[in-house]
């Protein structure tokens, strides 16, 4: 994984995208931003996030991670504790 760097895009971004070869871009605080105009220029609306490259492997370990619910495996521990009898 790189570190995160300031990417501004025309078009809102998607939060994880395929950059190919094996690689993802990953996407944060992704919000829209209205550009004033000035004297050269006319006003126009751009896209400022975070982002950051990851292989495939950290893109599917991420997504893992984000689908356990620490509720349930909380209760499970708690559970297995009141069987051996620790509680």
């Amino acid at each position: 994984m790189t570190e995160w760097k300031k990417e501004i895009c025309a078009e809102q971004p998607p939060e994880f995208e395929d950059a190919g070869g094996g690689t993802m871009i990953q996407r944060r605080n992704i919000e829209q931003k209205n550009v004033e105009a000035t004297d050269t220029m006319p006003a126009y609306t751009e896209w400022e996030c975070e982002s950051r490259f990851m292989d495939n492997s950290e893109y599917h370990l991420l997504k893992s991670i984000e689908e356990i619910d620490t509720a349930d495996a909380i209760d499970a521990y708690t559970e297995q504790l009141l069987e051996e009898g620790v509680l």
